[in-house]
Order: C-alpha cells, then structure tokens, then sequence
C-alpha cells in the first residue's frame, strides 16, 4: 500500500500562535501507486482552473467548491481510506510539561502511579494546565529548546519555582501536595531531567510535527494490518525544516522491536510500525496524492473555523466516512479519561483496599527512599 502525506499549521517552536491553534496532518492511503493512476486526471483538473497544480491555499473555496465534484469522482475510483490527525498546540505544551517535569523514573518526588497510572497521568495533566499561563509556557518551550545543558536545566528550575506558587490554586489538597513535592524537587535538581537535545532531530521530536507524523503512522499501521498489505512507500510533502526529524523518527519506529511492550494496568504497546516501508520526501508537483491530501487537509482546518461551500463539504464527508481520526487535544482526553474512571468504577472489598493501602504504603516508601538516596550521590559527588 501506498501513503500520501501532507501537513498545515506549522508555526515551529511557536506553538502559541493565535492565528494557528492546530496543527493538522493527513494521509492518502491507497493499496496501489495512486500517483501513476491518476496523475494525468489531476493535472488536467488543476489546468482547468488555470493552476499547473493543486494547491488549496492559492486556489481558494471559490475555486475549490468548482472543482470539488471532479475530485471526488477520482478519489471514489482510487478506493482509498485516509488519516486526519488535530494536534491542539496549548495542549501539547502541557502534556510535554508534565511527561518532562514529573516522570516518576527521573523526579525522585514523583509517586510512582501518578505518573505511570493512565487515568491518574491524564488527572494531573489538566490540574498542572490548570495554573500554567502564556508565559510560563513560553519559558518552559524555551528551556526544552535551548542545546545548552547548564543553561537549560537552569530555565527549567526557573520553571518549577515559578510554578511551585500557585500549586494552592488547584481544588484539592493531595492534588497541590503531590504538584508541590515534585516541583519543588525538580526546581532544586534539574539535571536529574532529561530533555536537552543537542542535535535538531531530537529537539523537533517535541514539537507537534513529529505527534502528528506518529498518529500518522499508527493509521498506516492500522490499515496496512486490516487490507494485508505491506506498506510500500509514505510520499510525504517536501519539509526542509523538518526533513531530517521526519526521517530521523520514520527509522526509529520501522526498526523498532517487534515485541509488544507491557504497560500499566494491563495495557500493551508495539513500537514498531510501518516496518520495510520506504519514506520519500516529495514537492507537491511530483505527486498527484500529496496534492489531493493538500486539498482535504486545507478544507479539514477551514472546517474547524467556518462553514464550507456545499461541494467542498460532500468531499470532507466522504473523508471522514472513511478516516482514521486521532485527535490530540483537552476535550478528547477529557472524554477518553472519563470513559477510562467509568471503566474502574466498581464495588471495592475490605480485602481490595487493604491490599490497595499496602501497595501505596511501599510506593511511598520506595518515592522517600529514592530522594534520600539522590541526594546522598548528589551531596558525594
């Protein structure tokens, strides 16, 4: 099978862009080269319009809305299903917060099911968003930024003790204890943190970009597993600022182990995805299906803000009829982790919460014995 991808609202490392809250990614995913197949047909749909070739943002929704039941008419006979990742950027600023300041593994304060808990993770996400503002979020992109070891574990303490005030906003006592402990903690041992890349592939793998690209993937995956065909090859719209990063995490995960990895509660994770598929950085003038997915994902974003034209709108319908949807924001988590408390709610026995109050007593007591321990190595060295 063949992937077509293309991407909009990037805004780099400025992910506070009014104008761009989101940051959207989209694939074409077809079982044959669509590019062969139907090349000449969307050429001769862009000369039409008087384009050499489909692009959203010149053509515009007056052009667009002409054009669109053509469009429609070759993708139907292509038979493809596609992908939509939405990436909200405020949202992606906390979560990378919390995964970089309160990994359990590296802040020694960090009770051990806080983080490593999904439900219990996800909880703590919205309470720490709950006390950030635009420019505590500035500072701490710009500490995850920053190539300089010293200089950037400094930022983040200056992060963390800035924070570390305002954790009495949050509603509930255990809730302010745990945000506290951990804040503070990080604030006084920030090399204990490891966020700073001092190569530009592993600085960009923080940016929405590369949550997009791995959402991406997972669809791929998806589809590559129910047609029981191997992917190819992933065309993906020419990005000189993010080619290498983007090549970079496409190795990581088609080389990944093959084994699936064992998560809390249950769960289970396979890193590896789209293995022996080759990635092509391609201009949207190459190929037919980067241009049909510029297409989709420009009236996907538009979608988001305002109505569209009727024949633009039948498009995205079929779109959607037929997409995987990952959606990377606060009100689907929010609804991902109701579902998830919902899930547990169950009548508990005497026996369950004494067993429960023993396991917390000794992760307690693992959480007390490993700050005691760092800074005995700390106070040595």
């Amino acid at each position: 099978m063949f992937a077509y991808v293309d991407e909009t609202g990037n805004t780099g490392s400025k992910l506070l862009d009014p104008n761009q809250p989101l940051f959207i990614t989209g694939a074409l995913l077809t079982r044959s080269d669509f590019d062969k197949r139907f090349a000449l047909d969307v050429a001769e749909i862009a000369r039409a319009c008087g384009a050499d070739e489909l692009h959203a943002a010149d053509l515009g929704l007056g052009r667009l809305e002409g054009i669109a039941p053509d469009l429609l008419k070759i993708i139907r006979c292509a038979g493809p299903t596609f992908a939509l990742s939405r990436v909200e950027k405020v949202y992606v600023i906390a979560t990378k917060m919390f995964d970089t300041i309160f990994d359990s593994y590296e802040n020694k304060a960090v009770p051990w099911h806080v983080y490593n808990v999904p439900p219990l993770r996800m909880m703590m996400v919205f309470k720490l968003a709950s006390i950030l503002d635009d420019a505590v979020a500035v500072a701490f992109w710009d500490a995850l930024m920053d190539v300089n070891a010293d200089r950037a574990h400094y930022k983040m303490a200056e992060v963390c003790r800035r924070l570390v005030g305002r954790v009495t906003d949050v509603p509930d006592k255990r809730s302010q204890e745990v945000l506290g402990q951990a804040l503070e903690w990080a604030s006084e041992n920030p090399e204990s943190l490891e966020f700073v890349y001092s190569d530009k592939a592993g600085r960009k793998g923080h940016l929405p970009n590369m949550i997009g690209f791995g959402n991406l993937l997972d669809a791929i995956e998806e589809r590559s597993a129910i047609w029981k065909r191997p992917v190819e090859v992933i065309r993906h719209d020419r990005q000189n600022e993010f080619k290498d990063a983007i090549k970079f995490w496409h190795k990581i995960y088609s080389n990944a182990r093959e084994e699936a990895v064992m998560l809390p509660m249950g769960g289970k994770m396979v890193l590896r995805k789209v293995f022996g598929s080759e990635l092509l950085m391609s201009s949207s003038s190459e190929s037919a299906g980067i241009q049909i997915i510029d297409v989709i994902i420009w009236l996907f974003s538009r979608a988001q803000k305002e109505e569209i034209p009727d024949n633009c709108q039948s498009l995205l319908n079929y779109v959607y009829s037929r997409a995987h949807h990952s959606d990377f924001s606060f009100a689907n988590a929010s609804e991902f982790t109701s579902r998830m408390f919902d899930a547990m709610e169950r009548e508990v026995t005497d026996e369950q919460m004494s067993l429960s109050a023993k396991t917390l007593s000794e992760i307690e007591q693992r959480r007390l014995d490993a700050m005691a321990e760092y800074k005995a190595k700390k106070e040595d060295a």
